[in-house]
């Protein structure tokens, strides 16, 4: 937690510049509510070691290398000349105009053993809506396989790209993105690229600062599935896909040279219906005609078994599927061809991220279909965060609601019914906050500004214009970020500041207060429903009940300032207990502080400090509720008198809970 602390009064002292770090105190709250990096002592001391926690533990431990000085990779062709990363732009993409060009690339500024020296390669400039900007995005395609940077543990591939961030002022979107994704996703085995900051050389001349990441591909280890054997026909091989909102220009693009496509009709996204490329190699129409009918056919299953409890199954070659009675719930059908956690973790992801193309393209997918497969389509490979973390206009630039389950993408459409998949969203939630995970976020980007702030500044200073230019696709405050000297770092706050109230939101969402099961030993929790208090100022018809959609099917409606709630509670010794309240949320987000005053046995007890989300989309105002946390209280033998009083501003009320245990306590803001 020091470097945390000492990562805040860095925040607020780089504010003084100009930058409108509007709450180091929130940040603060923030990160004093999750796990700090460093253990307690105790922990550390206790010689009774779970084998099982350990190995949990460690699947959460992933950070990128962040050395002292940043790498260097130089660029150069025959012709020393740098025309072929200047002059094409998407169209030329899509009229298949782009051409690698022979090169040799060295790596420098490095530890010895990641020393390259003029390795034969060949280069050119990649992406989509990224190549209509001056700095373009890079593939490096090595003539035999190689490692860069020790990335991936030292995996040797042909294909690596460098990413050139020039939407993004703050250099660190895509930093995130797959920060996150190396956590959340890779903490249950799934994949997404390695990554790390080098700068740029071509023919000698200084292009600036990159993200070397891995190339999208079906290769082992960067996908879940296997490269298909050349000229191989069959249908039982890996599928890597990606939802793709350019699938009608791959399939325009001349000479055969767009990717292979599919369409699946299922509503969302921008279109109703939407295609899918193929990023693996095929060499039969047969494998596509596979590959989309599984996927129709998955579709349904999944879709029956959530919203309409009939389940079915494929038969044995995966070719049609059939009614079944083997399955018991809708997880269990759903499950058999769907790997459920690796969606979980990619809404998750998506849903911290507020990804611009969620619903779009860069959504990759796969499908291992081999004797080893799990023949089940799976979410992996998360790419592409330059217009994400509220950047882009109109596009969760407040930090609130659940935009990603909203937003249209196909999939999360579909699973979106499934009580049983929000509650696993909830139970991952907790691990990254149990690990460290959002912690270790803030501190990341504490590390990169700490060691490469000059880098970013001479970067800004290469590109001036995309400061002085702005970009239209973005929100106003980052386009006024218009001084190549301090643009960089100004951004960075804004995505600091962004993530702190993204991460207290979704906090608030997604924190499940676990009643009567789960707890720890000796752990008890007592819930008291509004009604069963005892009313001061509400009338009989402000009493409401049996509302199929409030917690415990009733609660307490209508407040307005001076009316009470009384709980009377008998214990049978003095003890120690923790106390939440349960509100709605409203229209617009309010300030629990004043919305309730609460005494015991005449005590105040300190106002709750957090501010409580509006209503997202789907969701009903008054009658969604959410837990705050009041504070602990001294129960005394006998009988104790908890009360409410409403203040000038005010929720509905529907429960106080009581915990037995701290650790319960600690685990929920």
């Amino acid at each position: 937690m020091k470097k945390l602390n000492k990562f805040l009064a860095l925040l607020c002292s780089i504010a003084t510049i100009g930058a409108t770090l509007a709450s180091c105190d929130v940040l603060q709250g923030v990160l004093d509510s999750f796990p700090s990096l460093t253990p307690p002592e105790s922990s550390v001391s206790n010689p009774a070691i779970n084998p099982e926690e350990e190995a949990k533990k460690a699947s959460y431990s992933y950070y990128p290398v962040v050395s002292e000085k940043m790498p260097v990779i130089n660029i150069n062709t025959p012709d020393k000349s740098n025309e072929w990363v200047t002059k094409y732009g998407r169209e030329d993409k899509f009229q298949d105009r782009i051409e690698y060009v022979d090169a040799t690339v060295g790596v420098s500024n490095c530890d010895t053993e990641y020393q390259l020296s003029d390795i034969e390669a060949e280069v050119k400039v990649r992406g989509n809506a990224t190549l209509e900007y001056p700095k373009k995005p890079i593939r490096i395609k090595f003539k035999k396989k190689n490692n860069i940077l020790g990335l991936h543990d030292g995996e040797k591939y042909k294909n690596w790209v460098l990413l050139a961030n020039w939407k993004d002022l703050s250099m660190a979107n895509n930093i995130m993105g797959f920060y996150f994704g190396n956590t959340v996703l890779g903490s249950d085995g799934y994949y997404c690229t390695d990554f790390r900051n080098v700068e740029v050389y071509l023919n000698g001349e200084y292009w600036g600062v990159y993200l070397l990441v891995e190339q999208q591909e079906a290769k082992d280890g960067r996908s879940s599935v296997p490269e298909v054997e050349d000229d191989y026909t069959g249908t039982d091989i890996g599928y890597f896909f990606e939802y793709d909102g350019y699938y009608k220009k791959e399939i325009a693009m001349p000479n055969n040279a767009g990717d292979p496509t599919f369409v699946m009709n299922q509503g969302g996204g921008r279109y109703n219906y939407k295609g899918y490329t193929i990023k693996n190699d095929i060499y039969d129409d047969g494998q596509i005609t596979f590959l989309k009918n599984y996927m129709d056919n998955a579709y349904t299953i999944i879709y029956e078994a959530i919203n309409n409890n009939i389940y079915y199954k494929f038969n044995n070659d995966f070719t049609a599927i059939e009614q079944s009675d083997s399955y018991t719930s809708s997880k269990e059908a759903v499950s058999a061809v769907l790997d459920i956690q690796s969606l979980v973790d990619t809404y998750i992801l998506n849903e911290i991220a507020c990804d611009l193309d969620v619903d779009w393209s860069s959504f990759y997918l796969s499908l291992n279909m081999t004797a080893e497969g799990n023949k089940k389509i799976t979410f992996e490979a998360p790419w592409d965060w330059d217009s994400a973390f509220g950047i882009a206009k109109n596009m969760c630039n407040d930090a609130q609601g659940l935009y990603a389950l909203n937003k249209g993408n196909p999939w999360f459409n579909l699973i979106k019914p499934a009580d049983w998949f929000h509650d696993m969203v909830s139970e991952k939630w907790a691990e990254l906050k149990k690990y460290g995970v959002i912690a270790k976020a803030f501190s990341l980007l504490e590390d990169l500004n700490a060691k490469y702030s000059g880098h970013f500044l001479e970067n800004s200073e290469r590109w001036p214009d995309r400061a002085t230019g702005g970009n239209g696709e973005l929100i106003d405050e980052l386009n006024s970020y218009n001084v190549p000297q301090t643009a960089q770092i100004l951004a960075t706050n804004y995505l600091k500041n962004w993530l702190t109230k993204r991460i207290s939101y979704l906090d608030s969402v997604w924190t499940k207060v676990v009643v009567n099961e789960n707890l720890p030993e000796n752990a008890s929790v007592y819930k008291f429903e509004a009604e069963n208090a005892v009313f001061n100022g509400f009338t009989t018809e402000s009493i409401r009940t049996n509302k199929s959609f409030a917690s415990g099917n009733a609660y307490v409606g209508d407040p307005s300032e001076g009316r009470s709630l009384t709980f009377y509670i008998g214990t049978e010794r003095a003890t120690t207990a923790y106390l939440f309240i349960g509100v709605s949320k409203l229209k617009t987000s309010g300030d629990a502080t004043k919305w309730y005053s609460t005494t015991i046995n005449g005590t105040p007890l300190p106002a709750p400090t957090r501010i409580v989300p509006a209503i997202s989309n789907g969701e009903d105002a008054w009658h969604t509720f959410v837990s705050i946390k009041i504070a602990p209280v001294q129960l005394k033998a006998g009988e104790n008198v908890i009360t409410l009083t409403t203040g000038s501003s005010s929720s509905n009320i529907d429960y106080i809970e009581l915990y037995s245990a701290e650790e319960l306590y600690n685990t929920y803001i």
